[in-house]
């Protein structure tokens, strides 16, 4: 795993790669003198960039440091109101400039001095930053992957999505994927047209009655019958993934839709499928991660 492999490379703010120490997205991290803002903790930040651009083939557009998170923990009855700072987020590529914050989030990281002991209980340690890492995971509806490093220790964790509090760790980070360029293998897109309601033209058509039970289908055929001759599942589980697919389906089409409200650009669906023109294996992909995140 190339998290393995630390050894304080940027420790020097003038050993920093002029892509990164020039990017807008990074520029957080140093000082009008361009010295560290914090001279132990920013370099392994720096590392952590340069690995997930240079390894794992991360944007440097879809980073933002130093996000704010504010959110409230507790019960109906009362709780606490918490206020931080998310060392650093990687967006899914589509959201790219659209300002979605922990909304919009794909992968976080925490990152630490080098010195700090391995799972420590001190200031500033290793349990207090996993602390945050949860915090901040579990305040995003969207974050996938966590990492939590001092550059000479890392964990990776992949979010439980039964139980968005839990963080299972993991051997290695996925290659990071554009959601954006796989959108655009869609024939269906969302575009700009002034004589809509809104401003937009979504391409989408009402979904009626005989449709519906068309493509669900019945214990004799469409979606349920597939789902369970095919792949083995019990009625039950597949109403479940029924379910399961329609709600990807419709936060897919109300998503890309409020992209385009908020970046006034055009965008692709990417949970659509129309035979002759979709690539089926494709789709299946993109279904699989939505559902079966390795």
């Amino acid at each position: 795993m190339p998290f393995n492999n630390f050894t304080n490379p940027y420790q020097n703010p003038a050993d920093v790669p002029e892509e990164y120490r020039k990017h807008t997205n990074l520029s957080k991290l140093f000082k009008v003198d361009s010295t560290y803002v914090r001279s132990a903790e920013d370099p392994v930040t720096v590392w952590a960039i340069a690995l997930l651009h240079q390894e794992y083939g991360v944007p440097l557009d879809a980073l933002e440091l130093e996000l704010g998170a504010d959110f409230s923990q507790g019960t109906y009855q009362g709780g606490r109101r918490y206020q931080g700072r998310a060392d650093l987020i990687v967006y899914d590529d589509r959201y790219i400039g659209a300002g979605g914050g922990l909304d919009t989030a794909f992968i976080m990281v925490e990152a630490m001095e080098p010195g700090k002991k391995f799972e420590g209980t001190e200031p500033e340690g290793w349990v207090e930053h996993l602390n945050r890492l949860n915090a901040y995971m579990s305040a995003s509806p969207s974050a996938r992957y966590a990492i939590l490093t001092s550059g000479i220790h890392t964990k990776i964790y992949r979010r439980d999505l039964e139980y968005p509090r839990a963080l299972q760790e993991i051997g290695d980070l996925p290659k990071y994927e554009s959601a954006r360029s796989a959108a655009e293998h869609s024939p269906f897109k969302v575009i700009l047209n002034p004589s809509e309601p809104d401003g937009i033209q979504t391409g989408l058509q009402p979904l009626t009655r005989d449709k519906f039970r068309e493509v669900l289908g019945d214990t004799r055929s469409g979606c349920h019958s597939l789902l369970r001759d095919n792949e083995g599942l019990q009625p039950q589980e597949a109403v479940d993934a029924m379910v399961k697919f329609l709600f990807a389906k419709w936060y897919d089409e109300q998503a890309t839709i409020d992209l385009v409200k908020a970046t006034g650009e055009m965008r692709s669906y990417v949970f659509s499928y129309r035979q002759g023109e979709t690539d089926p294996e494709r789709l299946g992909n993109v279904i699989n991660l939505l559902f079966c995140p390795k």
